[in-house]
Formats: structure tokens, sequence, C-alpha cells
């Protein structure tokens, strides 16, 4: 009863921050509303001491079942055009941010893992869930992800309408191939593909929480569904309010780990944690043009392709500002599951 009590205290404290982030049209509003609001409670002492047990592992697992489920078979021949330019993107966004973590750690009093989850543009969500696994100040690292999301969600849209105005054609000149269709065979008949997905995602994040992956719920999760996917077995995406409701719950989770001592942290590196967003944006645009000329895609769709963004955020954006969606949503995908994959044991590594 206890423990019900408290998962319904974790998303009361959450909801006001929501609301007004939404109302604000602010990007990644239930999970920075969420957090927000929740640190604030958490600094005022009204809010429970810690997350109810599993509740942090169930989050983690419908977060990666979301992404996982991103992996389809029309990824095949996307993958083969995009091979080149996906290494140079995971390499180019694992250079600098590691620098600028560096310069963070050395000289504003930042631990290490804070410092290197914080500039690394691997998603709030994500970066954030990782900040557990390493003991990491997760609400630090939440926010310099946030003040990172927030301005590429302003830039990228003024710098297409900029674009526009001095007659630059950004947008691509013919649409991505439809997907392969899938043979619903019998699994389709015998079990719902939303609840075979589910399963994949509980199975998948299980194991890797046994495996003590960093993030293990998450990161099993993601890859059992997503190799799933892959391969053609029938599954269906979740509604979104589940993903929201995962963020929601993250958020106000990392907000709980909020203290006076962290705000003053905050006070002291906001100029620098500026001075790097604008710096990683500045990298983003060159690198940007280094795949148009490799890859002959349109500007945009490089723009948003090579952008220290959400995933989820700019995959929601690219079509309204006439780039491929599908190149846009694999390339962070794959810089995704490369900084998952070399993230930690460097981390380790500078940290030993």
């Amino acid at each position: 009863m206890n423990w019900l009590i408290d998962v319904l205290r974790i998303f009361l404290i959450a909801l006001p921050g929501w609301f007004v982030m939404r109302a604000v049209k602010m990007p990644a509003a239930p999970m920075m509303g969420g957090m927000i609001s929740a640190a604030v409670f958490a600094v005022l002492g009204w809010a429970p001491s810690s997350a109810p047990a599993g509740l942090n592992m169930a989050f983690q697992m419908v977060l990666g079942l979301f992404i996982g489920l991103r992996v389809t078979r029309e990824t095949r021949r996307i993958f083969k055009e995009m091979g080149g330019v996906s290494l140079l993107a995971s390499g180019w966004w694992l250079s600098l941010p590691i620098l600028l973590g560096w310069v963070l750690y050395r000289f504003f009093g930042m631990d290490l893992a804070t410092s290197l989850l914080g500039t690394v543009p691997g998603g709030l969500a994500e970066m954030s869930l990782l900040a557990f696994s390493f003991g990491a100040d997760a609400a630090m690292v939440a926010i310099m992800q946030f003040c990172r999301l927030a301005s590429v969600m302003i830039a990228i849209p003024l710098a297409a309408r900029h674009c526009q105005a001095c007659g630059v054609d950004t947008r691509r000149k013919e649409p991505s191939a439809p997907p392969t269709p899938r043979d619903p065979g019998t699994l389709r008949r015998k079990a719902s593909p939303l609840l075979t997905a589910l399963l994949l995602a509980v199975a998948g994040g299980i194991t890797g929480s046994r495996l003590n992956i960093p993030a293990g719920a998450f990161v099993g999760a993601m890859a059992g569904t997503g190799a799933a996917s892959y391969f053609g077995l029938p599954l269906r995406t979740p509604p979104k309010i589940c993903r929201d409701i995962a963020q929601l719950g993250l958020g106000s989770i990392i907000g709980l780990s909020a203290t006076a001592e962290t705000v003053a942290l905050l006070m002291r590196v906001f100029l620098p944690t500026l001075a790097i967003t604008a710096i990683m944006l500045l990298w983003g645009v060159l690198l940007a043009l280094m795949v148009r000329r490799l890859s002959k895609w349109d500007f945009m769709t490089c723009l948003l392709a090579t952008s220290p963004g959400g995933i989820t955020q700019l995959a929601a954006i690219s079509e309204d500002l006439g780039a491929d969606s599908l190149r846009v949503s694999l390339l962070h995908l794959v810089r995704l599951f490369t900084i998952y994959l070399l993230l930690p044991p460097i981390i380790v590594r500078l940290a030993g």
C-alpha cells in the first residue's frame, strides 16, 4: 500500500511542471516539467526521499521500447548508404564533447561523470539514465542536456527560416522510399503485436539489468525490440501517452535528487554551460556541411541529422522543415547506440 502511495506522489509532484512546460510549448515537456517540479518539492522537503523500488527500471524499459521500435526493415537500405556518415557523426559527437566535459571537470569543480554525461549529446533521458548508473548528479546532467536541447529546438527552425530567406534550397528533392511491407504471418493471429513488444522490452530490460550494463533496463529493452523489429517480427508501438508518462515519471525521479548544493552548482556553471552549448551548435553545423558533401543529402536533412538534439524532438520537426525524417532518426539512433557502447568505458578509464 505504501508503495502505491509513493508512486502516486511521484506523479502528483511532477504534474504541475508538465502542465507549465506544455503550456509554453517547451521541448521534452513531460520529462523537464516533471524534473523541475519534483526538484522544487524535493528542495522544500515535500517529496519522497527516494523512488519506489522497481519504478525507475520500468520507466527505462518503456523508453527503450519506443526507441527500439524505430528499427525496421527499411533501415537496411538506409544503413548501406550512411555507413561512413554514421561513423563520422558518432566520432564527431564523442570527441569535442568529451574535451568540453573535461574542461568543466578540471576548471569548474564538477565531477568527471557528471561533466561528461552533461556535455555528450546522447539524449536527455538516456544520459540521465546513465547518470544513475555512475552515481553522477542526474539532475545536473538533465539540466545541462535540457539547455542544449532547448537551444537546438530554437536555433534549427530559425536557421531554416534564414536559409530560405537567403534563397538557399534546404528541402529534399524526393520523398523517402516507402517502408518495406511486413508479412504478418501466424504470429499476428496468435498474439497481439503490442503485447509481444512489451514482453520483448521486459525480457530485454531484465536481461540488461542483470548483466549490470549501464542503464541496463533501457539498453536491453531497446536492443530486444530493435532486433525483433529489424527481423520483421510484427510489433506495435504503444500509445504516445505511455512514453509521456514514462518521461514524466523518470523526470520526477531525477528531480528527487536535487539539493541546495545542486542549485548552487548550477548557478556556478550556468555561463560555461551556455558557452558550451553555443560551441556545440557550431560544431553541428560544421558536421552538417561535411555530411552534405559526403552524402549529397539536402542541407536541412543534414542539419537536423547532425544537430546535438534529441532523436524524438528532431524527428518530430523534420517533416515540417522539409527534411527526411527517416534519415534524421536513423543517424541519431546510430549516434545513440555508439555513445552507449563507448562512453561508459571511456568514463571508467578516465576516472581510473
